[in-house]
């Protein structure tokens, strides 16, 4: 059946176009090689990566930027050196007294841990240490005494809180890489499933052929979870599952498709 199909030259947006109407270019993805579909995948997650991440890169800039903006004008004078925390102001100093996070310094150290127990997470700082309750479970408490030699202040950290948004690009990046691989591990899984199909319509298709055909199947998953990541939409119970029947139709589909043009080439011959 290979054979006689004849290969099409597609650029990489009209093989996208075909993709999301239902891999209307089966017959060309078989002619392809493997190589060709992993750059297509490639192109996709570089292209939907980028724009998926955008919307989460604006929110930590706005963040990081909020952050800054509220330690300049909330935060009191403090200086640590030798492993002793001095703070400007009375004591204790409450910064946040929300249920599910409770901050307080009190550098004369007359505020007991215990304090901590009445909410679900929080931060007590004392003079020569601070108090981090994760959950109810696990609590973590840095000795300022270990920073010996290192001295602090709030214009020195100040200065350094620009170079947090370094995070940012790190996010794009991360985005792509996670449509790149995962796309070619979906792609492996999908391909599996298709073997079944192909069995039950003797399509005689081999396992290369179907994972060419699962990478391309997938583009409209990738668009929808782009989709969902714009408008920070939550993935709800199970989307893997809904992620991944989506591909799946279309590789049912072009796999049907490819059934009926094998059959109408037996019948005019």
């Amino acid at each position: 059946m290979e054979n006689n199909i004849e290969k099409r030259k597609l650029n990489f947006f009209e093989k996208l176009i075909s993709s999301v109407q239902g891999i209307k270019h089966y017959q060309d993805v078989l002619k392809e090689s493997v190589g060709k579909s992993i750059l297509y995948l490639l192109l996709i997650a570089l292209l939907f990566g980028f724009i998926g991440a955008i919307r989460g890169a604006v929110d930590v800039n706005n963040g990081i930027s909020e952050f800054i903006k509220v330690y300049n004008t909330q935060w009191p004078n403090f200086e640590l050196k030798n492993g002793e925390l001095n703070v400007d102001g009375n004591m204790p100093m409450v910064l946040s007294q929300d249920k599910n996070y409770y901050v307080v310094i009190d550098t004369t150290n007359s505020t007991n841990p215990n304090v901590l127990d009445s909410y679900d997470k929080g931060i007590l700082i004392l003079k020569d240490k601070a108090i981090e309750k994760r959950n109810e479970a696990q609590t973590q408490t840095i000795d300022f005494k270990s920073l010996q030699g290192i001295t602090l202040n709030k214009s020195i950290i100040n200065n350094y809180l620009p170079f947090i948004k370094i995070v940012i690009p790190f996010l794009f990046i991360g985005n792509i890489l996670w449509y790149f691989l995962g796309g070619l591990l979906s792609a492996l899984f999908l391909a599996l499933f298709a073997l079944i199909i192909n069995a039950v319509l003797k399509t005689d298709l081999k396992y290369g052929q179907l994972y060419r055909i699962s990478i391309y199947a997938l583009t409209t998953p990738l668009i929808i979870d782009v989709i969902f990541k714009i408008f920070s939409i939550q993935h709800f119970s199970y989307y893997w599952l809904f992620y991944h029947a989506i591909a799946f139709v279309y590789v049912g589909f072009a796999i049907c498709k490819l059934k009926d043009s094998k059959n109408n080439t037996e019948v005019n011959y």
